[in-house]
């Protein structure tokens, strides 16, 4: 009979009630794998779109959610000698949660090459916080965008994981920030770096960017919302302008005025990528030095996983909520 651990299980597609934590096989790793004793996951809007069926799971149900984990190295799978029993280590390994079981649970297995050392003075909690949503803003303004110094960015959904790491970026990459959120939220977001912060119900949020930027425009927009905002991130450009879309948070089919992009010479440009191992690294380095902080609402115990996804359902989280095993809370 297998050895049992405990995980959330979805069994079936649905709300943060499908999620149940109960008793789960325990996973054994593969040749070239290890197994990790799990010490920190965190919840991203991907896993809410795989719980409730926007996005496929790429296995049959039941089936663990969780994408980003850090946790220690508790068994190596045939031919791994690349780590030890007992190191401190967060996973870049995008099947994870997907193709297969994820980190919501207190084991899971990943390859040995998709594992990276956590810098001495950095918590599970915080190494876990980064993977996903770090590494999504950093492809998307580093990579992708080209960021430079001097720029006018305006960053969408700026207390969501991934905007408080875009304005975290931002800032240290020299660039005037305009963060769009939610008003209760401004001061959060300026203690990250953003000069200023709009609410995002404003009617005439538009208008307010021209004006915060001389009337010159955004040169670059960073948009995780999608369908209610695009059309309105073409209209806060400036001349040779250009919008980097890393997220559909209002869905993915959005509206545009065509004729403003030409007259603008405005570029949209998609954004999705696999981190670099020498970016992720230096990131994780970064961290360590306190160039960027992890930005974490909440660390719950792993049993309250359906919590956690119905705080982020009611856009009530700033940053990112980890999830940690029960008793460590």
């Amino acid at each position: 009979m297998s050895e049992m651990m405990s995980a959330v299980v979805m069994h079936e597609r649905g709300g943060p009630e499908v999620l149940r934590y109960e008793p789960f096989p325990k996973p054994a790793p593969a040749p070239g794998e290890v197994l990790l004793r799990v010490r920190a996951a965190t919840v991203n809007h991907t896993d809410l779109f795989h719980r409730s069926g926007r996005f496929f799971i790429q296995k049959p149900l039941p089936h663990v959610l969780g994408m980003d984990v850090a946790g220690e190295v508790a068994a190596l799978g045939a031919g791994v000698t690349e780590v030890a029993p007992g190191d401190r280590v967060v996973a870049t390994f995008e099947a994870l949660g997907r193709e297969r079981d994820g980190a919501y649970a207190a084991f899971t297995t990943v390859p040995v090459a998709q594992l990276h050392r956590i810098p001495p003075g950095l918590s599970f909690e915080a190494a876990a916080s980064i993977r996903l949503a770090f590494t999504t803003a950093w492809i998307g303004l580093v990579v992708n965008a080209r960021i430079g110094a001097g720029e006018r960015v305006v960053v969408h959904a700026a207390s969501s994981g991934v905007g408080a790491s875009a304005v975290q970026i931002a800032r240290w990459k020299g660039a005037r920030v305009i963060a769009v959120s939610e008003a209760s939220k401004a001061e959060r977001i300026r203690a990250l770096g953003a000069d200023l912060v709009l609410d995002r119900d404003d009617p005439e949020l538009e208008r307010h960017v021209h004006e915060a930027t001389g009337g010159q425009g955004a040169t670059l927009v960073v948009d995780l919302v999608g369908r209610t905002t695009l059309r309105r991130s073409i209209a806060m450009l400036a001349r040779r302008g250009r919008v980097v879309c890393i997220g559909t948070l209002s869905g993915d089919i959005a509206e545009i005025d065509v004729m403003e992009l030409i007259m603008k010479s405005g570029t949209i440009l998609g954004s999705f990528d696999v981190i670099a191992p020498a970016d992720f690294d230096r990131i994780l380095g970064l961290f360590a030095a306190g160039t960027f902080q992890p930005v974490i609402d909440a660390v719950l115990p792993l049993s309250e996983a359906r919590r956690a996804h119905e705080r982020i359902e009611a856009k009530a989280a700033f940053g990112k909520i980890v999830l940690v095993p029960d008793g460590a809370a």
